[in-house]
């Protein structure tokens, strides 16, 4: 999938007050854990920590995630006689959880993901998933879905939806407005693998293609506050410009990018932001958001003189704004010179 999509920032969601100090923290790095597919690593954040000391977002969060970790939890199938997009997602569902409950596994349910959709199909020569994405995508959309599959961070996704609507919009970035088509998509049977295994509490918020911004609708409290217009549209934006500029850019790249803008230009969602990167970091550029925000946290740290584990909240906005903004220029400034300017 080229599409390149965004993890929403709400994993950093400020805790009620009834909640321990602690506690939030362990939630967060279980949930930026579970984002980067390491089940293993969310169990054992979430275990031992006791369910009384939580607010009720947050143990309703570690009940269903510790379920979703259990392999002898039963996950119900379909009737035999269900819409094939049912099936379908049921089959997806299996091979994210056993993934994500054992990552060493996961080549071997990938493949048993392409055999099962192969089954589903009456195709038994479509024995990987090579084979047996495309075809499965196409029959969901014969019958009616809006669809979208390929690969979100280490997992193959699927996306479906009934309802999608279109509008422009233009969107003023630190180098300059662009315009771009946005696409309002609504009325989910699934958001991906990220939001059913964190339980719906974060997730993709949306993505960037060539004809424009597709935005998921339910994953935003408004259309019209800073999360959406910083940590969606001046992201997905900044993906969109990109593209446009540097046509195959890496994946982890335009991250590093798109979430320098975020901080460029975030006020009431700035700490917020910077919790949910430093929640989920990592060392694998294949993970492009995890090993993005390392890379920028790292980076901004380095350009305010900073030591390496400076806590970065400390520091004043207007700062961090100046220093988000000159790693994207000094980011710009060592590229080539874009595609439209040639």
């Amino acid at each position: 999938m080229r599409a390149t999509m965004l993890f929403l920032a709400a994993l950093a969601s400020t805790p009620a007050a009834a909640q321990t100090p602690a506690a939030n923290p362990a939630i967060r790095e279980a949930a930026g854990a579970l984002l980067q597919a390491d089940g293993p690593r969310a169990l054992a954040l979430m275990r031992d920590l006791p369910a009384e000391g939580l607010d009720a977002r947050s143990a309703a969060f570690r009940e269903c995630a510790l379920e979703r970790l259990d392999p002898t939890s039963p996950l119900e199938a379909p009737a035999e006689d269900a819409p094939f997009a049912t099936r379908a997602l049921h089959a997806y569902r299996l091979y994210w959880r056993a993934a994500v409950q054992r990552p060493e596994t996961r080549e071997a349910e990938e493949k048993a993901l392409g055999v099962r959709l192969g089954a589903l199909l009456g195709r038994t020569e479509l024995d990987d998933m090579l084979k047996a994405e495309a075809p499965t995508l196409e029959r969901i959309q014969a019958e009616g879905g809006h669809v979208l599959g390929g690969r979100t961070g280490r997992l193959m996704d699927l996306m479906l939806w009934n309802r999608q609507d279109e509008r422009d919009t233009s969107t003023a970035l630190p180098e300059g407005a662009h315009s771009a088509r946005l696409f309002l998509l609504d009325d989910f049977a699934s958001r991906g693998w990220s939001n059913w295994m964190t339980c719906g509490r974060t997730g993709t918020g949306g993505w960037a293609k060539p004809e424009g911004l597709y935005v998921i609708v339910p994953a935003y409290d408004s259309l019209e506050d800073e999360t959406f217009s910083v940590s969606f549209l001046a992201h997905e934006t900044q993906h969109y410009a990109d593209n446009a500029a540097w046509s195959g850019m890496p994946n982890w790249q335009l991250e590093f990018r798109a979430k320098l803008t975020e901080l460029a230009l975030a006020d009431t969602t700035l700490q917020r932001t910077l919790g949910a990167f430093a929640a989920n970091q990592g060392d694998d550029p294949e993970d492009a958001h995890s090993y993005a925000n390392r890379r920028v946290l790292s980076a901004l740290r380095a350009r305010l003189g900073l030591q390496p584990d400076a806590d970065l909240t400390a520091i004043p906005p207007y700062r961090l704004h100046a220093a988000a903004r000159a790693e994207l220029f000094a980011d710009t400034s060592r590229r080539p010179t874009p595609l439209s300017a040639r």
